[in-house]
């Protein structure tokens, strides 16, 4: 969804605020409305990339958010070759 698509759901509660480390050097906002998700993007269809959590974290600052949580990359996202871990992402509250 795009800035300027999401000013028009700004009386709407965005259930979860997911902000996602691409890289460890930047930020994506994924986020949940009415139990669909979306990632923010540019008016160009691009994701907005954050400088970092807090940056994206401001962005949604006037919107109703229950939850926020951070996902941080893991090690092993990057290894070609490795097996799926399996594993659950990790969630940092914020």
């Amino acid at each position: 969804m795009s800035t300027g698509e999401l000013k028009s759901h700004k009386h709407d509660t965005i259930s979860l605020l997911e902000i996602v480390s691409m890289e460890g050097r930047y930020y994506m906002a994924r986020f949940y409305l009415d139990g669909q998700g979306y990632v923010l993007t540019d008016s160009d269809d691009k994701a907005v990339m954050f400088s970092g959590a807090p940056a994206a974290r401001e962005f949604f600052h006037d919107f109703s958010v229950e939850k926020t949580e951070v996902i941080p990359p893991t090690g092993t996202d990057e290894m070609i070759g490795m097996p799926d871990s399996g594993s659950e992402t990790m969630r940092v509250p914020l």
